[in-house]
């Protein structure tokens, strides 16, 4: 039984006829009945006696409000036990059978399971053995990810998840389908109106760190890309995908982190897969932090690698890790990000590489949300701890540093050689437009020309979490990252938070389970270089008055421990 099934309210359906199900009970006596199952909910069902030789003995062996020790249905090749049963109502009908409803005690009646087949289609023609009471307040996208359910129409958990989406989206807790109409830049409008009738909001959401996404010379780049190429690539890079702009943003790449070569994918989520995957085989090892990117531990799944991980940011763990692994495997990487998405941490890399080099395993360093941000240049997380010419893959996407899409690998002449004919991610993939190539080309050389972007980029981050510190909220001091989270810890508070939020102007997008925990529900700011000062000070004065709203009060700020941890940093 599903973990689902356990929770929805039941409604009762009623047997295909000829169904050949059948309902074995037993008496405390011990006698055991023959049944035909009639109808079922998921906690209870109706059966008959059709065997005019028992009519008697059921009437004598059976009672209502008697619990019964074992029930059972049987079809086919198929048997289900029950256990425990409660005898509700017992009748005789007119045609002379006796008819037994009971309530189930140990478990559930199996009506997600093959049983469905039987049950009679409702008037939409569909099978459809729930009736729904799918609170967003009482689940969430785990209980579907979870779902244990083994429906014989594949599309059942479909019907269930839409009448549960139907109500999350109406509730405080959803922000995750805003249309954006013609608008750019760190204020918007939306789809959306507000009670006051504006649909203009402050983004705090956004990957665009640098504002690049809309600066003149970038959009003109791209225009100027279509005149030459059109719409599109036109075929994968091992076909016609490969253009003059696509050269010479690998060539930029390899420039900027040293390597003899860069890979193109369509986007970082196809970097990460096809890099992992093409690049191990079966007797090889993977070890990863344990919070790394979905797009990190699915290229881990697809991999025939074996799989393992470290605790997060927890170097002591990946030295035990490799310890305890490595002599069994022949090749090996060890995998982490430079900024963590959904904390806005940096991890110590130069650990992470020396742990990893002792025991001779090559380095993956994901700099998706750390390129263009982490370090003085903003080169990232590698070149501030000055291992990037020790790490011997480096991942990068265009979402972040230019508000694109697209992703990299830069590494070895060897591994891009290995990686264009065996990531099969980059292998069986249209290439980005030449026209995208050209517009993250031209947004990361005006990234390299203009100190200014990183350093105003640096200055909101520093301006946003002074705030939050003198709100109350514990992050630290030289806090690195674009990705500044504030965890709340209670979904309904959030819900209250963010319905608040909106109604001001201000966008930002909650995390809730099963992305995080449900006690590490929070709001995922991000920073750019875009904002105003005056713009983040609102952002600021609102959340503030959202956090009395919601009646949420941090813990006592510590400043002399957040200290210490600002220092050891």
């Amino acid at each position: 039984m599903s973990v689902m099934s356990k929770a929805i309210r039941p409604k009762r359906f009623q047997l295909r006829k000829q169904s050949g199900v059948r309902f074995f009970v037993e008496s405390r006596t011990g006698t055991r009945f023959d049944l035909r199952l009639d109808n079922c909910s998921l906690t209870g069902l109706g059966a008959t006696c059709d065997d005019p030789k028992l009519n008697q003995t059921i009437a004598e062996e059976l009672a209502a409000s008697e619990l019964v020790p074992a029930g059972k249905i049987s079809w086919t090749d198929h048997e289900y036990a029950l256990g425990r049963l409660v005898i509700r109502n017992i009748k005789k009908l007119e045609s002379g059978e006796v008819y037994v409803a009971l309530s189930t005690v140990d478990s559930k009646v199996p009506l997600d399971g093959p049983l469905s087949q039987f049950l009679e289609v409702t008037d939409s023609k569909e099978i459809n053995p729930f009736e729904f009471e799918l609170s967003p307040e009482r689940f969430s996208l785990a209980d579907f990810a979870e779902n244990q359910a083994m429906n014989t129409d594949l599309f059942a958990k479909c019907k269930q998840y839409s009448i549960f989406f139907r109500e999350w989206k109406d509730s405080p807790k959803f922000l995750y389908h805003s249309i954006r109409e013609p608008s750019m830049g760190t204020r918007v409008h939306l789809k959306k109106s507000r009670k006051s009738g504006r649909q203009d909001y402050i983004i705090m959401g956004s990957n665009d760190y640098l504002g690049l996404a809309s600066h003149p010379k970038v959009m003109e780049a791209a225009k100027a890309a279509i005149n030459l190429y059109g719409f599109g690539a036109t075929g994968s890079p091992l076909t016609t995908g490969i253009s003059e702009e696509h050269e010479k943003l690998c060539d930029q790449l390899s420039r900027i982190f040293k390597k003899e070569q860069t890979i193109l994918f369509n986007s970082g989520y196809a970097a990460n897969i096809g890099a992992i995957q093409g690049i191990t085989s079966g007797q090889d090892l993977v070890v990863s932090d344990m919070l790394a990117h979905a797009s990190i531990q699915d290229g881990m799944q697809m991999s025939r690698a074996t799989s393992r991980f470290f605790k997060h940011n927890n170097m002591a763990h990946l030295d035990k890790v490799l310890a305890e692994n490595r002599s069994q495997y022949s090749g090996c990487i060890a995998i982490t990000e430079g900024v963590f998405s959904m904390d806005g941490d940096v991890p110590p890399l130069r650990d992470f590489v020396d742990i990893a080099k002792k025991h001779k395993a090559r380095t993956f360093v994901d700099e998706a949300h750390s390129f263009g941000v982490v370090g003085p240049k903003g080169l990232g997380a590698c070149d501030q701890h000055r291992v990037t010419d020790r790490v011997d893959m480096v991942m990068g996407t265009f979402s972040k540093i230019a508000g694109g899409i697209g992703g990299f690998i830069s590494t070895s002449k060897d591994v891009a050689d290995w990686l264009f004919m065996f990531a099969r991610a980059h292998m069986f993939s249209v290439s980005i437009p030449p026209s995208t190539a050209a517009a993250a080309y031209q947004a990361i050389q005006l990234f390299l020309d203009d100190a200014s972007l990183v350093q105003n980029l640096h200055r909101n981050i520093h301006h946003f979490v002074k705030g939050l510190r003198e709100l109350g909220y514990p992050v630290k001091e030289n806090h690195e990252s674009a990705v500044v989270p504030v965890v709340i810890g209670d979904e309904a508070k959030l819900g209250v938070m963010n319905q608040y939020l909106q109604e001001k102007g201000v966008f930002v997008v909650p995390i809730v389970y099963p992305a995080v925990s449900r006690k590490a529900c929070r709001f995922r700011f991000t920073v750019t270089s875009g904002h105003q000062i005056s713009d983040l000070d609102y952002v600021l004065n609102v959340f503030g008055q959202a956090l009395e709203k919601a009646d949420v009060q941090f813990e006592e700020l510590d400043k002399t421990k957040l200290k210490n941890v600002d220092n050891a940093a």
